[in-house]
Formats: structure tokens, sequence, C-alpha cells
């Protein structure tokens, strides 16, 4: 399902590289999928080294720039990390 929606992404973005990030991104199989489905639309797949793979710490500093941006803030003493938070459960306030 990732293979068709990135395809899908692919064909409507027209873009000629696929970045690969996250902890997907360790799996060997979605990568020669991802690599075989970019070679056939003439793309290139850049895969994230393995190192960079596992926190996505780039995406969570975005998210907390965004709600700052807007005056969402959070007090220290309310805040807390919960590694397999769903990140379709989180509210998103500072979008319109």
């Amino acid at each position: 399902a990732l293979a068709e929606v990135t395809e899908r992404a692919l064909a409507l973005t027209r873009a000629r590289h696929l970045l690969l990030v996250g902890g997907v991104a360790c799996n060997r199989r979605l990568q020669e999928m991802l690599q075989s489905m970019c070679r056939a639309r003439g793309a290139e797949l850049c895969p994230t080294d393995e190192r960079y793979c596992i926190d996505n710490g780039a995406m969570i500093a975005q998210a907390g720039w965004e709600m700052l941006r807007v005056g969402q803030v959070t007090e220290l003493s309310q805040s807390g990390i919960t590694q397999r938070y769903r990140t379709d459960e989180v509210e998103v306030t500072w979008r319109d």
C-alpha cells in the first residue's frame, strides 16, 4: 500500500527524486519495492542512512515550530514523551 500511494504521489507531483526517511526507511523490502517503482518511473530513490531512520527529530521540531508560531505553548510540566504515539491521534490546532 505504501508503494502504491507513493507512486501516485510521484505521478501527481512529477517528482524526480523520492526521499525515504523515518523508521519505515529501515524496511529492506519496502526499499526494494520503491527502488523498482522509481526505476520504472525514471525517478531516483534516495533512502536515508539507517543511522538517521529511527528518530524523526526534524519532523518533531517542525511540528513544534508550527505550534509555537501560532502561540500554542505547552508548559514543561504538562509535556511528556510517548514513543509509540500515533500521529493520527494528535489534535492539530495550528492549521486551518
